[in-house]
């Protein structure tokens, strides 16, 4: 099979674990506080990680120093995702991600010198009209329902930005690590990082704890399982085996599964901004990631 169709395989599969982890949050977020539930999200996947990181010995404490400093890219973008997530909707928190091929574009050029062709650059243009249309709708649909927040959109479109940034570093990380290295790497740190948050809102609020229902329980395991340590494991696999731009078009998939998950479990709606702006700004991943 060749790298192609590894990387395509790749983003599939994430994208059918991944496309549910939004709506999934939203339950959760319900009953357990924000920083604690990503938290609790990256410890349980830690837990997972750990037998099988301590049987082959591929993940030392010194390959996770050499990666702190591109991982924590990655680490703010979940915090800021989680922050956001709380104030918007589940299908426009997917869809801003559909800003991290224009991104990825942009900083590999930026960066690394990458060309980009004529039509590249017409896709990062649609592609920012209909992410920014996505953004601003609260504002344009004056707080229509379905339309999100403003400030929640923007604390996710921080987080895009940082997770592009990490996409960008991780297609130079894998030339030296796997895929299973330098995601192992982002779960650990992330939740060290997240540890002193958990501290801080459990002493604030603890009687979530005591509270937890089931919807609440599965809500975390499968975020934790499904939508950690598997799918970020097959987000790395796919940006080592096709690239950061070619494997962010998961994010074509990503905003169907999760539109499709809200409406099941949330009742959410597409009003006609958020139609406008998805469809813009998907055809703007078309431009910027087709060969």
């Amino acid at each position: 099979m060749s790298d192609r169709n590894k990387a395509f395989l790749a983003i599939l599969f994430g994208s059918l674990f991944g496309g549910a982890v939004t709506t999934v949050i939203k339950i959760g977020l319900v009953e357990i506080p924000p920083l604690t539930f990503s938290f609790l999200r990256f410890f349980i996947a830690s837990i997972v990680l750990l037998p099988i990181v301590l049987k082959n010995k591929s993940v030392s404490v010194k390959k996770i120093k050499n990666l702190l400093p591109f991982t924590l890219f990655a680490t703010l973008n979940v915090i800021l995702f989680i922050l956001g997530i709380r104030f918007t909707t589940a299908t426009i928190g997917q869809l801003l991600y559909a800003g991290v091929p224009f991104l990825t574009g942009i900083i590999t050029f930026l960066v690394f010198g990458d060309r980009l062709s004529s039509k590249k650059i017409l896709g990062i243009i649609v592609g920012f009209i209909g992410v920014a249309i996505v953004v601003l709708l609260p504002i344009i649909e004056q707080n229509k329902q379905f339309s999100g927040n403003l400030v929640g959109n923007l604390l996710i479109v921080m987080g895009v930005i940082s997770w592009s940034l990490y996409m960008v570093f991780s297609k130079k990380l894998s030339k030296e690590h796997s895929p299973f290295v330098i995601n192992s790497a982002f779960i650990f740190i992330t939740t060290f990082i997240l540890f002193p948050f958990f501290i801080f809102e459990f002493i604030k609020d603890s009687k979530w704890l005591s509270q937890l229902s089931l919807s609440g329980i599965i809500s975390l395991s499968y975020v934790a399982i499904f939508g950690t340590v598997l799918n970020y494991l097959l987000n790395q696999y796919a940006i080592k085996h096709g690239g950061s731009v070619f494997a962010s078009t998961s994010f074509y998939l990503l905003p169907i599964f999760a539109f499709l998950a809200a409406f099941v479990f949330l009742g959410e709606r597409l009003t006609s901004g958020l139609f406008i702006g998805g469809v813009l700004a998907l055809f703007g991943i078309f431009l910027t990631t087709r060969k």
